[in-house]
């Protein structure tokens, strides 16, 4: 397990009115693709996914951070915009992006792809994916569940 869930929750401190039920960080499904190739081709397929997400987000009033973050409070499903130092570390909460009520939010599935994990989240009839640490993704699912039961 990584250290971004205590990382996100003490860089959320203050920004975030609720306790954080669980936070993974989390950027557009393609953003690794277009941001570490070496070649063009590759740099623009992951920049087309990436903008797919973002355009499947925004359909619902989602706005996407990159870097970002999810967060589950016992209310609601957040993102933010993150600051992330050069050793990965998640270091601030740069702004909040969309707070979205858990009752508009209908499912959190994650799914192993290769070495990372991929969140698809579903809302209003649209849906869009996120990248990031499987185990990561796998525990705030957990949390956004339970949150969901009780909300």
């Amino acid at each position: 397990m990584s250290k971004h869930r205590e990382q996100l929750i003490a860089a959320a401190t203050g920004k975030i009115e609720e306790e954080l039920l669980g936070a993974a960080f989390a950027k557009p499904r393609g953003a690794t693709t277009a941001a570490a190739s070496g070649g063009v081709i590759a740099r623009e397929i992951g920049a087309q996914w990436t903008g797919k997400q973002q355009k499947g987000a925004d359909s619902v009033g989602i706005k996407l951070g990159n870097p970002g973050a999810v967060a589950v409070t016992p209310t609601s499903l957040v993102t933010m915009q993150v600051g992330v130092s050069l050793g990965g570390q998640i270091k601030e909460v740069k702004e909040v992006l969309s707070t979205v009520p858990l009752a508009d939010v209908d499912s959190v599935e994650v799914k192993r792809a290769g070495l990372a994990g991929v969140m698809e989240i579903t809302s209003g009839g649209s849906s869009f994916k996120l990248e990031g640490k499987v185990n990561d993704m796998r525990e705030f699912a957990e949390a956004f569940e339970r949150a969901k039961q009780t909300a």
